[in-house]
């Protein structure tokens, strides 16, 4: 069963795919320990033994950073259009920006809160977040089973985690197939808590949305399959729209679960490669290739695989990880890998994730400030896989690039360099890159880059320098 991610930061606080996180052995807020109420709300402590404070991106030269934001959506609109960039993102559309505005309509059918509950609220979802970053010592019995802390997480986190996903799902190559009765489509969600992300792609792909097919949600606890099913119903209603899908629920074990799959067009994961924990006798290495075996063995041949996870450190390694299995059983990594190459980013300290703003319904943003958790960006790092795809040639991608210039995707926010304006990394067929002048670039976007004829390269990470083609002459 998955749990939100740890709110590091105020960018990525809750944004887990489905959150399987269980109630404390303590009691509420009023019983935290001593010193707590000091600390800002979704803010890790530090100064335990054997914590360490996160190292922060460092430039070619060490100047002092402050914290850096995404671009404002108005200075993305028009290098997003530019014939060299193609932005990860897509805008909501009108009819996710509604659907999501009528999301408290159906929570309130699926789970009505008394007044005394719906008072309490903010202060349960700060428990929550407490509960799932610096406190997860008092985890005890099954957090389905504390109403509180469930009504926190489909109010709190998984909207939030809809936000997200209904931005990334647009962007992804993930055509619909032909679906009637000759053609059956399946489509199973892996840990599939309260189908944050089949919900997700409901709302955010009509060409799915439109498919009669059928939908198998996997987990192990079967009451928030059974609260999201009835909270997609819920939605399909007020938003006018039939459910064409048949929703099974299956109460199984990750692995085991395959046996009961039948080629599926699309198979989607959610905050579940983090679970994948070293066993006696069994290693998380061991593990992922299981893993990555059965969705070769299961994978309808043309169907696609894509696991989600939060943008930590931890998320982009386990997706990194995920490639590398992957590709030795057949499987080929179609996003957001720029290339088939080894990854370049498990050689540095660094890890593969993209940032998008944090656009969300007005009840929400006003949701989070109540709680003291507001947002203005969310991150995630996540893997798409093919059995048998054959990468775009860069020429596809973009038609007016350099035949010899290279394919980057972008990976980190804009920092200050001296000498090169506001740089970003990338993943390259060239390996670890630095592009400058790069700060109107989203987060996420896959570039058209030129080589330099004297490249710098940056002496923390060994980023080599790489010029976007649009930018003919960057701050040097």
């Amino acid at each position: 069963m998955s749990q939100p991610s740890s709110p590091k930061r105020r960018s990525n606080a809750g944004t887990s795919e489905k959150g399987a996180p269980r109630s404390p052995s303590r009691g509420p807020a009023e019983k935290r320990q001593a010193g707590q109420r000091d600390r800002r709300p979704g803010q890790k402590p530090f100064g335990r033994p054997g914590e360490r404070r996160p190292v922060q991106e460092r430039a070619l030269v060490q100047p002092a950073r402050s914290a850096e934001r995404p671009p404002a959506p108005e200075a993305l609109k028009t290098v997003s259009g530019h014939p060299l960039c193609r932005p990860l993102f897509a805008p909501s559309s009108a009819f996710c920006r509604d659907a999501l505005a009528k999301l408290p309509q159906a929570l309130d059918a699926v789970m009505p809160l008394s007044r005394n509950h719906r008072a309490d609220l903010p202060e349960a979802i700060r428990d929550l977040s407490a509960m799932l970053t610096y406190e997860r010592a008092g985890l005890g019995r099954s957090y389905w089973s504390a109403p509180r802390y469930v009504s926190a997480y489909l109010r709190y986190f998984m909207p939030w985690n809809l936000v997200r996903l209904s931005g990334l799902l647009p962007g992804l190559d993930l055509p619909a197939p032909v679906c009637d009765a000759d053609h059956p489509v399946t489509i199973v969600d892996l840990g599939s808590g309260p189908l944050t992300l089949p919900l997700a792609l409901w709302l955010s792909r009509p060409d799915w949305r439109a498919l009669p097919l059928t939908l198998v949600c996997v987990d192990t606890v079967p009451r928030p399959m059974e609260l999201g099913r009835s909270l997609l119903e819920h939605m399909a209603k007020l938003c006018g729209e039939p459910l064409n899908w048949t929703i099974r629920l299956v109460r199984s074990p990750l692995i085991q679960s395959f046996r009961e799959l039948r080629a599926p067009h699309l198979l989607m994961a959610g905050n579940v490669l983090n679970e994948l924990k070293d066993k006696p006798g069994v290693s998380l290495d061991d593990r992922m290739a299981d893993l990555a075996l059965a969705v070769e063995r299961t994978l309808h041949p043309e169907g696609a695989a894509l696991f989600v996870e939060p943008g930590t450190r931890l998320g982009g390694t386990l997706t990194a990880k995920l490639r590398e299995t992957a590709m030795e059983e057949g499987l080929v990594p179609v996003a957001p890998c720029p290339h088939l190459g080894p990854c370049p980013i498990l050689e540095t300290r660094r890890w593969c994730h993209a940032t998008l703003y944090a656009q969300a319904p007005a009840w929400l943003a006003d949701l989070a400030r109540h709680a003291r958790l507001p947002k203005d960006s969310l991150s995630l790092s996540f893997m798409q896989l093919r059995p048998n795809a054959v990468p775009a040639e860069k020429t596809a991608l973009f038609p007016t690039m350099d035949p010899a210039g290279v394919v980057g995707r972008i990976l980190s926010d804009a920092f200050p360099v001296p000498g090169m304006g506001n740089a970003r990394y990338a993943c390259t067929e060239e390996g670890f890159a630095i592009i400058p002048a790069a700060d109107a670039i989203p987060s996420g976007a896959l570039v058209a880059c030129r080589r330099p004829s004297s490249p710098r390269k940056d002496a923390k990470t060994g980023a080599v320098e790489l010029l976007w083609q649009a930018e003919r002459n960057p701050q040097r």
